[in-house]
């Protein structure tokens, strides 16, 4: 059985189904020998449906489930790829700081066209955990006596950006940290007239 069978298995019982109930309708009630061969399609078309049906959808969608596994397992692995590609651009940006600083420049270019800047990488943070500690238990108090149940949670969010903007006591909120590193430049192809 296939989809496209399935779909006409449920097509003819629904169809098997009507023409019953009518003739039902028309013999007012009386069971006839037209209609227990038309319960006994029904019945057989309910038991396809039940087994090979059943099986059929079963299949597919453990598939579908295999699949969607198969499909996060590899983008687990491409995640965890790109964090460790990311760790080693961070290693060679720190090494080539550290030649910049040995040898006393703030721009360096290689002989292959490569070059480097000195500059510095500068990482903001909302300190989540502080302002849930100062306004979480407040915001909740407020929220339940404006009526809202207990089985609503209350989250605090906010941006680094909505921080700034606040100023004041809402910047003890963000941290930033300010960290060397460098500016890369590749070499360029050159233009074509």
């Amino acid at each position: 059985m296939d989809y496209k069978e399935l779909n006409q298995i449920l097509a003819n019982l629904d169809q098997a189904m009507v023409t019953l109930e009518e003739t039902y309708v028309e013999n007012e009630g009386e069971v006839t020998e037209e209609t227990e061969q038309m319960e006994a399609q029904i019945s057989g078309l309910q038991e396809l449906l039940t087994t090979d049906g059943i099986d059929l959808l079963g299949g597919w969608l453990k598939s579908k489930e295999d699949r969607k596994k198969a499909l996060k397992a590899e983008k687990d692995y491409i995640t965890r790829q790109m964090a460790a590609i990311d760790e080693t651009i961070e290693f060679i940006k720190t090494k080539v700081n550290q030649i910049l600083v040995a040898t006393g420049q703030e721009k360096v270019k290689g002989a292959r066209g490569y070059s480097f800047a000195a500059t510095t990488s500068t990482k903001s943070e909302v300190l989540k955990d502080a302002l849930n500690d100062k306004y979480l238990e407040l915001a909740q108090a407020g929220a339940r006596a404006n009526g809202l149940p207990d089985w609503v949670d209350v989250v605090l969010k906010t941006t680094t950006t909505e921080l700034r903007e606040a100023g004041g006591d809402a910047l003890e909120y963000l941290e930033e940290t300010t960290t060397p590193s460098v500016r890369f430049t590749k070499p360029r192809a050159s233009k074509e007239a």
